[in-house]
């Protein structure tokens, strides 16, 4: 399991949240994962074929978990890890 967190000083869960769930509708949209998503507990889910990544948004940071399995090989995980760590890098300009 992998897991990246990225603190957002002075944003609360809901507005970390708001900016997450647009990033991950497009990602699941792109690349055809289950989306489920807890707008209560600001926490949402990813899936596909063994592969899933959860995230969970509180006030000031959001902490993301990625799951592989093992036959996905490590340039692929490091690809989307990067990817993932871009878009939250760049979640409040």
């Amino acid at each position: 399991m992998h897991r990246i967190t990225r603190k957002y000083p002075g944003k609360n869960a809901g507005e970390i949240y708001a900016k997450m769930d647009e990033v991950m509708e497009r990602i699941a949209q792109k690349l055809a994962l289950d989306y489920e998503k807890d707008h209560t507990a600001c926490r949402g889910r990813v899936s596909k074929m063994g592969i899933s990544g959860a995230y969970a948004c509180h006030d000031g940071e959001v902490t993301v978990e990625l799951k592989f399995p093992m036959i996905v090989p490590g340039s692929m995980r490091q690809k989307v890890q990067e990817d993932i760590e871009r878009k939250l890098d760049g979640l409040f300009p």
